[in-house]
């Protein structure tokens, strides 16, 4: 691949100190004290300046300059300090094999108290224990396509804020709000608080679980497909049917499917009232 002179950019040259700021953020702890993220691409970006969250550096190469050039102008409205990026610097800040030359550090979304509105219909889903951020991602994007109130999850799984469930998320990420739980306790208690049924995901084994229809107002607990969910004796299941035989869905498939039913069956309400 062809090195640009980072001069065609008409930008100032990234520093070293620059540079390793977004490195940094791929790490959660710069992450979090910090409160930057790491956002790469012009969609993820794009979706970051509709979310109001406001870029403070943008770095990008020759060809990604004369690509986004527009979406730049807009970022450095926004309060982005603009600077160029040579490539094969672009490549080492990058955390994919391919990366698209735009690279930059955004403000992170406020925190969420986890509440909810105290009537009508609600679905707050719960990442449990999920290891893989494409999981946690593809989960974001269907909560927020499905009309979710945001999203919950559990501490010690994936961060919804790395740039890999970013990715995942194709932006949704910046406008679900989410925030973490400590324990199966917690659970409970959000439950309670908020007047949600919980309702526990399971894949299909054994004849146990239910296909019936979540109800209006639920917390759906999402976990590993092979680790599950916690132990939470009485709690009403729920599995997506398949046929026999087939290795079980994977949790980021099997969430959206669920979500989707929720949602399908809700604005089939509206439709019908007239509302």
């Amino acid at each position: 691949m062809a090195t640009h002179d980072v001069t065609a950019t008409g930008l100032p040259e990234s520093t070293r100190a620059e540079r390793r700021t977004l490195a940094g953020l791929a790490r959660r702890r710069e992450r979090r004290e910090s409160g930057l993220l790491l956002v790469e691409g012009p969609t993820l970006l794009r979706e970051a300046l509709d979310a109001r969250l406001a870029p403070e550096l943008v770095a990008v190469t020759a060809a990604a300059r004369d690509a986004a050039g527009a979406l730049l102008a807009e970022a450095e409205r926004a309060g982005a300090r603009l600077v160029a990026l040579r490539d094969e610097d672009a490549d080492r800040v990058s955390d994919t094999r391919h990366g698209t030359g735009l690279l930059a550090a955004v403000r992170a979304p406020r925190p969420w108290d986890a509440r909810v509105p105290a009537a009508g219909d609600v679905l707050l889903p719960v990442a449990w224990g999920l290891q893989d951020p494409g999981n946690l991602g593809t989960l974001m994007r269907s909560a927020r396509a499905f009309g979710a109130a945001g999203l919950l999850v559990s501490d010690g799984g994936a961060d919804p804020t790395g740039p890999k469930a970013l990715r995942a998320s194709a932006g949704a990420a910046f406008h679900l709000r989410h925030a973490r739980l400590d324990d199966a306790d917690a659970l409970r208690a959000t439950a309670e608080e908020s007047s949600l049924e919980l309702v526990l995901a399971e894949p299909p084994r054994d004849g146990r679980g239910s296909d019936d229809p979540l109800p209006r107002r639920c917390l759906l607990v999402l976990g590993h497909e092979t680790r599950g969910v916690p132990e939470l004796p009485g709690v009403r299941t729920v599995t997506v049917p398949q046929a026999p035989g087939v290795e079980s869905l994977n949790v980021g498939v099997a969430g959206s499917i669920l979500m989707a039913d929720w949602f399908r069956a809700r604005d089939g309400g509206r439709a019908e009232d007239g509302s």
